[in-house]
C-alpha cells in the first residue's frame, strides 16, 4: 500500500524511464519544482518544539549540539536511545513515527524554498551533518524509522525526490557500517513487494547498484548468508538485467558520475 501511494504522480507529468541508459535526473526540468503538500504537517513539530529549532539550525548552524538534542526528541521521550533499543517491551511503540516523518519533511522543505544558490548548498551540508548525527545516535529501530523517512520522499521527480536521493547516496557513502546496511535494507524492502514501485525510489537504488563509488558488492552485509546474496542478485538482475554486480568498475552510473559525497548534495538547476 505504501509504494502505492508513493506512487502516484500529477497526471499531466510523463514519468522518465529509470534503467534509460546515461538518464541525467539533475537535468530534468521537474526537479527544480516542489510538490505540493496538502497537509499542516508542523502541527507535530510545533507540538515538538522542533520546528523553529530546525529553521535556525538550518539557518546559522547553531546550536552545535541541535542534532544530539534532535535526537533525544525523535528517537525517546526522557531515555537514551540506545537504551529503548534494547528495552524487552516493544520499543517502536516508543518512537514518534509522525515526528520523525514531519521533521524530514520540513528539513526538505526549508531546504528545497531556499531562493539563493549559495544558502541552499550549505543548507544541504549541514543538514546531511545533522542526518548522519542523528542516525548515529538512534537505536535499530529509530535509525530504520529515520531512513523510512526519508525514503518516503523518493516519489515523481520533483526538488524534494531529487534533493533526498542525494541525500540517502551521500549517506550511504559517509556513513557507518550498521547505517549503510540499513539504508540497503529500506530502500531492497520496498523492491521485494509487486509492484508498482515510486520512480526516485528506482532511480536511487540503481545509482547504488551500479556506481562503482559505493562498492555496493563490497560491504559485509551483502555477503552476510547465501539467502542475502540471493535476495540482493535477484533485486540487481530485475532492475537491471546485465547483473548489476558483473558492471566493471568504471563503468557509466546511472545519471550521477562516480563522485565525492560532498557534490552529491547538490542543488538543483
Amino acid at each position: 500500500l505504501r509504494n502505492l501511494l508513493l506512487s502516484a504522480y500529477p497526471r499531466e507529468m510523463r514519468l522518465p524511464e529509470p534503467l534509460t541508459p546515461n538518464l541525467k535526473i539533475d537535468l530534468l526540468p521537474d526537479v527544480s519544482r516542489s510538490p505540493g503538500i496538502p497537509f499542516d504537517y508542523a502541527v507535530a513539530l510545533d507540538h515538538g518544539q522542533l520546528k523553529s529549532g530546525l529553521e535556525r539550525f538550518l539557518s546559522t548552524q547553531s546550536p552545535a549540539s541541535f542534532a544530539k538534542d534532535a535526537a533525544g526528541k525523535l528517537f525517546a521521550t526522557g531515555a537514551p536511545a540506545a537504551t529503548v533499543a534494547t528495552e524487552s517491551c516493544s520499543s517502536i511503540e516508543r518512537y514518534h513515527g509522525g515526528l520523525i516523518n514531519a521533521f524530514v519533511l520540513h528539513t526538505v522543505v526549508i531546504i528545497t524554498d531556499i531562493s539563493d544558490s549559495v544558502a541552499r548548498e550549505t543548507a544541504q551540508r549541514v543538514a546531511l551533518d545533522m542526518f548522519k548525527s542523528i542516525l548515529s545516535e538512534a537505536g535499530p529501530e529509530g535509525r530504520y524509522l529515520m531512513v523510512n523517512a526519508i525514503s518516503n520522499q523518493l516519489r515523481f521527480p520533483s526538488s524534494h525526490t531529487y534533493l533526498c536521493s542525494r541525500m540517502i547516496l551521500a549517506l550511504f557513502s559517509k556513513s557507518e557500517e550498521r547505517v549503510r546496511e540499513c539504508i540497503a535494507r529500506v530502500l531492497i524492502e520496498r523492491i521485494l513487494v509487486n509492484r508498482p514501485f515510486p520512480w526516485g525510489l528506482l532511480v536511487t537504488l540503481i545509482e547504488l547498484l551500479r556506481n562503482p563509488y559505493y562498492s555496493f558488492w563490497n560491504h559485509e552485509f551483502t555477503q552476510r548468508s547465501p539467502q542475502i546474496v540471493e535476495i540482493l542478485t535477484a533485486v540487481a538482475k530485475s532492475i537491471h538485467p546485465g547483473d548489476a554486480r558483473s558492471q566493471p568498475a568504471g563503468a557509466p552510473s546511472h545519471g550521477h558520475s562516480a563522485q565525492a559525497p560532498q557534490t552529491l548534495v547538490q542543488s538543483p538547476p
